[in-house]
């Protein structure tokens, strides 16, 4: 029995395809392409010696899947990366990240350790777990991100409640600076859980993909997230709707006091 031992990490807010498949002479195809995968020679290149069965995939949304390296071959990677003038974020790295073994019986594959359906070996399914991982990974970091703001939100309820519209205005302006920052960055966070092209050629690659994908709750943490983004658009949008209706009801006392002044004025004249 041998193992296939995964490890991923978010390794940055974006990483450069382009550039680090240029450094690596990789052809990297046009449009859009969520991965790359480093194997074979050009890890051996890094770390001059053999190194079978070892490959890395770098994902553009910042994460990165290694497969079958030991922990100080994952930091030397890292340190090569740096190197070639790639930006990571250790502090990404500590808090967001994901393991997983697949079980290979008599070049059979199971997809986890207790699973009791096994799948002929090929390569294309650790390509599929790799992606599958990267994807739970920055949702990861997403579902954190999104708790923050959430959290800062729920003052703008409080101030609602309390009719205080204008107490701490820098604050305020602050909280809603999060929610939007939030809402812009997670636009690009939509095409997450797409399958990619490669992963679509047969009806056993798509079921293995979306197994995988419901092993590790991609489409329940999506749409849980999902229904969370629309209650901080809730939020925001009443908060922003009671401050116009506050401003529309000062501008009619003024202009009730307006005309309550003009005749007043003429009696007195």
């Amino acid at each position: 029995m041998d193992i296939i031992v995964f490890n991923t990490f978010k390794a940055a807010t974006k990483l450069p395809l382009p550039q680090i498949a240029s450094y690596f002479n990789l052809n990297l195809e046009a449009g859009w392409k969520e991965y790359i995968k480093i194997d074979g020679y050009a890890i051996e290149k890094i770390f001059m010696y053999e190194s079978v069965n070892k490959s890395v995939y770098l994902y553009k949304y910042g994460c990165i899947t290694f497969v079958n390296f030991k922990h100080h071959e994952i930091k030397h990677f890292l340190e090569y990366l740096a190197k070639i003038y790639v930006e990571l974020d250790n502090r990404f790295m500590s808090k967001f990240s994901e393991a997983h073994i697949m079980v290979i019986e008599d070049n059979m594959v199971r997809l986890w350790e207790d699973s009791d359906e096994m799948y002929k070996y090929n390569e294309i399914l650790v390509d599929i777990a790799a992606t599958v991982l990267a994807k739970s990974t920055e949702l990861s970091k997403i579902e954190t991100e999104l708790n923050k703001v959430l959290d800062e939100a729920e003052k703008l309820i409080n101030y609602l409640n309390t009719g205080r519209l204008r107490a701490n205005s820098q604050k305020v302006i602050s909280i809603i600076a999060q929610c939007t920052r939030f809402k812009y960055r997670t636009i690009e966070s939509v095409r997450l859980l797409d399958r990619p092209p490669e992963f679509g050629k047969t009806m056993e690659i798509r079921k293995i993909f979306d197994e995988m994908s419901n092993f590790f709750e991609l489409n329940d943490r999506y749409s849980d997230m999902s229904s969370r983004t629309d209650v901080l658009d809730s939020v925001t949008e009443e908060y922003f709707e009671f401050k116009h209706k506050q401003s529309e009801r000062r501008l009619l006392i003024f202009e009730i006091l307006l005309l309550a002044i003009f005749p007043l004025m003429h009696f007195i004249s």
